[in-house]
Order: C-alpha cells, then sequence, then structure tokens
C-alpha cells in the first residue's frame, strides 16, 4: 500500500470510529448556576454538553433538550440525557413539570428536579437539613452564610469539590426521608429535595473519583 493509500485508508478509519460518549444536560435558558457548577467536571473521560434554546417553561427545556440531541450531538449507546429543573415551590408550575417529565422519560431524558432550586444541592454539602424553604431566595440567604461573598453566577466548586461526598449521602438522606413519608417526588411539595446528586454520581463515575478529585486539589 503506497502512502497516499495509506493516508486515506487512516481517513476512513476514523470516520469510521465512533466518538467518545457524551453527557448533554438541559437547564433553563436564562439560568447558567446549574451549567457553570456541572462545567467543572468536563474531561477528555467525561465530555460534557448543554443543549441551546432560551426556554423557560420545563416542557420547552425538555424539547430544546431532544432537539439538540436529534440536530448537534445524536445518540450513542453510551450517552447520558439529563435535563435539570427548579420546581420553585410554585402550584401553577407543577402540571407543567409533571407534562416535561413524562415528555423526557418518553424520550429516554433522565428528569433531575430540585425544591425549591438547584442551590439546595450546595446547601447540602454544609450538612443534612430538610427545612423547609418557601421561596428560591431562602436558599441563597443560607449559602451566603455558607459562602462568603455567593452569587448565583459564582463557580462555587473549589469551595464545594472537597465536601462532593458529603453532599451525595446528604442527598440520599433526604430522599429517603421523603419517600418514608410517602412523599412523591419531583413535585414542589417534596420540599426541600434534590435529585442533582444522581447527575454528579455519573459524573464521577465517569472520570474516576480519585483522579478526578486529584485534578481539581492541584488545579486549586
Amino acid at each position: 500500500m503506497g502512502r497516499l493509500e495509506s493516508f486515506k485508508q487512516r481517513g476512513r478509519n476514523r470516520q469510521n470510529r465512533k466518538r467518545r460518549p457524551i453527557i448533554v444536560i438541559g437547564c433553563e435558558g436564562n439560568n447558567k448556576t446549574e451549567e457553570i457548577y456541572f462545567k467543572n467536571f468536563n474531561s477528555r473521560k467525561c465530555i460534557i454538553k448543554f443543549s441551546t434554546g432560551n426556554s423557560t417553561d420545563p416542557v420547552g427545556i425538555v424539547n430544546d433538550l431532544i432537539k439538540f440531541i436529534d440536530n448537534e450531538t445524536g445518540r450513542e449507546d453510551d450517552d447520558k440525557y439529563y435535563v435539570v429543573l427548579d420546581t420553585d415551590v410554585n402550584q401553577d408550575k407543577q402540571s407543567q413539570i409533571d407534562k416535561a417529565k413524562k415528555l423526557a422519560i418518553d424520550n429516554g431524558v433522565e428528569f433531575i428536579t430540585s425544591t425549591p432550586t438547584f442551590e439546595y444541592w450546595y446547601r447540602l454539602h454544609f450538612g443534612y437539613t430538610t427545612k423547609t424553604y418557601n421561596s428560591s431566595d431562602e436558599v441563597q440567604n443560607d449559602i451566603k452564610d455558607k459562602i462568603n461573598g455567593y452569587t448565583k453566577s459564582m463557580n462555587t466548586y473549589p469551595v464545594l469539590r472537597n465536601k462532593t461526598d458529603i453532599a451525595i449521602k446528604n442527598a440520599q438522606k433526604v430522599e429517603k426521608h421523603h419517600l418514608n413519608l410517602g412523599q412523591a417526588l419531583d413535585n414542589e411539595n417534596c420540599n426541600p429535595y434534590t435529585a442533582a446528586y444522581k447527575v454528579v454520581e455519573e459524573l464521577i463515575k465517569r472520570n474516576n473519583w480519585y483522579r478526578w478529585k486529584a485534578k481539581y486539589e492541584s488545579d486549586f
């Protein structure tokens, strides 16, 4: 085989080679808190992409994610898809969340909610609590007591990274608490709650926990 033919063959092999598995996450279009946090787990082992679109309603966010998968990434066997939403302690939003959950499940997307807000996941890094929150602002005020200068646009990961295993255990404990009470998850009455730990567990598994942790300890 000549050099030119060998080069062409290598090109064909690259085209036929399966891409590395990816994780695609859909969040509210005007809320970058989740994206800022999850980007910290991006690596060669764990490729994370975020769906595009400006939808803020639950069904629209799921549809944006499905369109992004169909038009941009395609689907491979080892890919994972998540939609990450806040319930906002809003009864009017609950029917939308129920519809969005069905749409997500029907399209192979894992449905991840937090009540009242994703930032409750941050709070669990500092201890277990099932205190009811009446608004997202109450959660943020709690976090401001734990993280100096906290804002929604802040990259909290350098502060939280060494407490991730604690937060996962606390989130699982909160989930068990609600299930023992017979409460339905993904419901604004299940307060407080977050399933964000399920995404984080998958990201850690793909990155390999010890190498991932060592990387950030050396970076910061």
